[in-house]
């Protein structure tokens, strides 16, 4: 079996095709921590600035200031963009708001991914949309994955589709647990009704991986291959 075949390139911030009210994650280039900020699109001039939402943690406003510096990110699909940026002014008024400075370069990468194997492994998943945060993270059970996705199988619900979730594990890999922290777009909802009265409904997600850290990438090709080889 092959493994995962990736395509990189440089492209211009228009080519992206962003849309009003898309997520952009935003990351500290100096944080070593795997903590995420999500804000939304709200529109460009070329050249000048890009607007997006100011960033939360969690529900609280985060305090940002000038020449802050972010690795952006956005995902679509099968692609990653990736994008230096700097705040360049914040807004108040008549919401709060922030422009970012203009990147002339963005790095495009596409993944084709590899085939899925049965788990049963229990994570942690929580909703990256702003609006949609979840007052708790919720224990969910990941029944197959592949490098380039998952099924997840949960008592409540934890989003709609094409709402970003990020997901928290624990794989075994050549005997050791090592810890995982993965963004999913959610492709597919089911509904599995008890099959018994007084039994319990499951809603279940198909998942499509759209950001994972080099090294969590390395830990999760070892995991899945590790499984194929068992089979």
């Amino acid at each position: 079996m092959a493994g995962d075949k990736i395509e990189k390139k440089i492209i211009k911030f228009n080519e992206i095709k962003l849309s009003v009210g898309e997520s952009i994650q935003l990351q500290n280039p100096a944080d070593n921590s795997k903590d995420r900020i999500f804000v939304k699109f709200i529109g460009y001039r070329e050249s000048k600035s890009i607007l997006v939402t100011t960033p939360k943690m969690g529900k609280v406003e985060m305090q940002v200031q000038k020449g802050h510096k972010f690795i952006a990110r956005f995902f679509s699909v099968k692609t990653v963009y990736a994008f230096s940026v700097a705040v360049l002014d914040i807004k108040r008024t008549p919401y709060p708001y922030i422009h970012l400075t203009y990147p002339h370069s963005v790095e495009s990468v596409v993944v084709r991914n590899a085939q899925r194997v049965e788990v049963e492994l229990i994570v942690s998943v929580q909703n990256e949309d702003p609006d949609k945060t979840l007052e708790e993270a919720v224990s969910a059970k990941m029944t197959d994955i592949s490098t380039g996705g998952a099924k997840l199988t949960t008592a409540e619900p934890i989003g709609d589709i094409a709402d970003d979730i990020s997901i928290s594990a624990k794989f075994k890999v050549g005997g050791v647990d090592q810890y995982v922290q993965i963004l999913a777009i959610i492709r597919r909802i089911d509904f599995l009704e008890a099959e018994e009265e007084g039994g319990m409904d499951f809603h279940v997600y198909g998942l499509e991986f759209r950001f994972v850290e080099e090294n969590d990438r390395l830990i999760l090709h070892g995991f899945v291959y590790e499984q194929l080889s068992k089979q």
